[in-house]
């Protein structure tokens, strides 16, 4: 008799652990069969069984209906943010954005900015670990990528000596989540040697 409530009583809190509506059930009922009713009606009032709170339809349909609207908020001061931050840009605000995107070792950049054409050579050094070809991509992918930001100028055209130059119209950017690009595929392809 004391093995049985002892059984029944270590059953019992496993399946208060697993706090599985489906499962308890299905134990209940075989352990009432195991047990006579007098010892399993006095185990089940002596061991509390904590049941899950129930949710009326009223809670779960308001978390519903608080979730779309708070993204739409977060998409909207996104949006907002993206839109504050486009202005039209100075020469020396191109100056500026052109010169720090160099690197330590490249040279001082030749710009211009005229009749909304931004003209810029850079001279690229090599470690050898990448080709010039893939340097000259990257740098103009990066360069663009923070002049898209300002509005104000038409074509980017970046020379590379010794390596060739890339020009593209400001039409042809691209858009996702974090804002306007130009295909690395397009610069690629617009690379001339």
């Amino acid at each position: 008799m004391i093995k049985s409530r002892y059984f029944l009583f270590a059953t019992l809190l496993l399946l208060v652990g697993c706090n599985n509506d489906e499962v308890v059930m299905e134990e209940e009922a075989s352990l009432e069969e195991q047990v006579d009713s007098d010892s399993s009606q006095k185990a089940l009032e002596e061991v509390p069984i904590d049941e899950p709170e129930e949710v009326s339809s009223e809670e779960t349909i308001d978390e519903e209906e608080v979730q779309p609207v708070e993204e739409v908020e977060v998409v909207q001061e996104e949006n907002e943010t993206q839109e504050e931050e486009v202005t039209s840009i100075t020469t020396e605000e191109v100056n500026e954005i052109v010169n720090s995107y160099v690197g330590i070792d490249e040279a001082p950049v030749n710009v211009s900015f005229v009749n909304g054409e931004i003209k810029a050579t850079i001279e690229l050094v090599s470690d050898g670990t990448f080709p010039l070809e893939d340097l000259a991509v990257n740098r103009y992918s990066q360069l663009s990528d923070e002049l898209l930001y300002y509005e104000g100028w038409e074509v980017l055209t970046i020379t590379f000596p010794g390596v060739g130059s890339i020009s593209m119209n400001r039409n042809e950017k691209e858009t996702n989540e974090f804002g306007d690009y130009f295909p690395t595929l397009s610069i690629e392809e617009r690379l001339n040697y």
